[in-house]
């Protein structure tokens, strides 16, 4: 019997490397030393001593004695079933008290702060589609969603925006209100609920603001930056910014 063979096939199941040895090799031999083991195992023999040790509260050998001598017995192969059995109920027991603590420990994250701020990061080219999918995803009916865009910017990472974007919204009867930089002009379209307004200063992100959350997303296509923020008292501050520049007449 190749040992090395068979022991590494139970490290599938959860036993360490040198665990696997030492079990299999006591199972070949039947009762042994530790010397013996130790040399059947390929593991040294202070080592042996120690995977024994962890082994024995595992179930799966046990020691006795023969004359003066300890020797150590595997247990039967039905050991490890009994084992992984006994491992799955200690988790199923962990789960549930963990269920029983979890809306403590969801208050505790928030009891510093009613409104505590979530912010989420993306990172690199797919950034502006991770972000924009996940607010299209959290965005509620019938909101209103405010924007300050570079069009320029967004036709480059999004080409069909402009005759995608405004069915998509419309799925969930969401208005925009758009201001916007760029060479092209967006008209405002009652049929889908956009009122546009154009300013002069290039934009240099691409800012979205929802009704308790928001987005930031930046354009360098390499390493595109996506910020969601999600915090009624942040994204309100923001509205409000967005809402003075909306009734200002110098964009």
């Amino acid at each position: 019997m190749q040992i090395a063979n068979v022991a590494k096939k139970l490290e599938a199941v959860g036993l360490t490397e040198k665990q696997a040895k030492v079990y299999v090799a006591a199972l070949f031999l039947g009762p042994a030393a530790v010397q013996r083991i130790a040399e059947q195992a390929e593991v040294n023999r202070a080592t042996t001593y120690v995977i024994l040790a962890e082994l024995a509260d595992m179930g799966l050998v046990s020691e006795s004695t023969e004359g003066k001598k300890t020797v150590y017995v595997a247990e039967p192969p039905e050991a490890i079933d009994r084992y992984l059995n006994a491992m799955e109920k200690a988790i199923d027991d962990r789960k549930a008290q963990l269920k029983g603590v979890m809306t403590e420990l969801k208050e505790a994250s928030r009891i510093e702060v009613e409104d505590a701020p979530v912010v989420r990061f993306f990172k690199g080219p797919e950034a502006a589609e991770a972000t924009i999918q996940y607010l299209r995803r959290k965005s509620k009916k019938h909101a209103v969603v405010y924007s300050v865009t570079d069009m320029n910017e967004v036709l480059r990472l999004f080409p069909d925006i402009l005759e995608k974007g405004p069915a998509r919204r419309m799925k969930k009867a969401i208005e925009s209100r758009v201001i916007y930089s760029g060479d092209v002009e967006v008209k405002d379209d009652p049929s889908s609920g956009r009122k546009t307004k154009k300013m002069q200063t290039p934009a240099i992100a691409d800012i979205n603001i929802y009704e308790d959350r928001m987005a930031i997303v930046t354009y360098d296509s390499q390493d595109t930056t996506g910020v969601i923020i999600e915090s009624k008292a942040v994204v309100s501050a923001f509205r409000q910014l967005f809402e003075l520049a909306w009734e200002s007449k110098n964009l």
